[in-house]
């Protein structure tokens, strides 16, 4: 199991609240992506997006759905 996500710093073995790193989200999004996976050695990327800053991952698939979440 994989998970490219945004990571939080940790201080002293607590959780600062603050982002380590670039905050995975647009074009650092599909960055994290295409440094863990050669994209060409799949014959089918689906893409899920739920956020506008998904817009740019979402791009590289061959399939995509988006879904913005929303109050209920």
């Amino acid at each position: 199991l994989i998970c490219l996500a945004t990571q939080l710093e940790v201080k002293s073995t607590k959780v600062t609240g603050n982002i380590a790193g670039k905050n995975c989200h647009g074009e650092e999004k599909v960055c994290r992506i295409t440094t863990r996976f050669d994209l060409d050695e799949f014959d089918e990327i689906i893409a899920y997006g739920d956020s506008p800053g998904d817009r740019e991952m979402l791009l590289l698939a061959h399939t995509r759905f988006y879904k913005p979440f929303r109050d209920q």
